[in-house]
């Protein structure tokens, strides 16, 4: 579904990716491993189209995404990806149902059909309960689930997660392991996840550790 070939990136004489390759499948766990530094965080966003590489190639689905224009991207990422954050990027001014209906609203989808979605999505994920909450009123793991459904939300092929249990206790963090493999085995949709916890990484369906902007075995 995806692969990315020799992707390297520098940020002024800082070499940050030195020729880094990546493939991922449909309903794929995949855990990007590494230290501070190390890359990881810089790839994600490469292959989620929010920023260019220097060099290389990224596929997906067979198609050549760094050829898209701008609006294309835009459109590209709306419609084929999902983003999970460690810092939830909620509008705490919005009620969690509201929240997960945005990228459909994006999309340009009605609101009857974006809210039926959204709520069913909050109900798979344990939080219907929870639907008229605004985030300041959730816990941290409900807030991280609300972004799950969030990226869930137009059906995507690919969600990025970033850290997604970063801000986590134990318990918490694990539960949402749980999720994210039942997912994955029900849906179909990928994740490539950048981590630092061993716990997640050693449960992934495959790992890639990047060291100093190159893979590592």
């Amino acid at each position: 579904m995806l692969k990315a070939i020799d992707i390297f990136k520098s940020y002024n004489s800082l070499k940050v990716l030195k020729g880094v390759s990546v493939e991922l499948n449909e309903g794929e766990v995949v855990a990007l491993v590494g230290s501070s530094g190390a890359g990881k965080s810089t790839l994600l966003q490469i292959l989620g189209t929010l920023d260019l590489p220097d060099s290389g190639q990224i596929y997906f689905q067979d198609r050549d995404i760094l050829k898209l224009s701008e609006a294309q991207k835009a459109q590209f990422r709306n419609d084929s990806l999902g983003f999970v954050f460690q810092f939830h990027h909620l509008l705490p001014e919005f009620t969690a149902l509201e929240n997960v209906c945005i990228p459909a609203f994006i999309q340009g989808r009605s609101k009857s059909e974006s809210t039926a979605r959204a709520y069913d999505l909050l109900d798979q994920l344990g939080l219907s309960a929870r639907a008229a909450h605004k985030p300041s009123q959730l816990s941290g793991g409900e807030q991280q689930r609300v972004s799950i459904a969030r990226a869930l939300m137009n059906q995507p092929k690919l969600i990025l997660a970033d850290e997604p249990t970063g801000n986590l206790d134990t318990h918490t963090s694990q539960e949402l392991y749980r999720l994210i493999f039942e997912l994955a085995q029900k849906t179909g949709v990928g994740f490539l996840i950048v981590t630092h916890n061993q716990e997640l990484a050693a449960k992934a369906d495959r790992q890639y550790h990047i060291k100093d902007g190159l893979m590592v075995m």
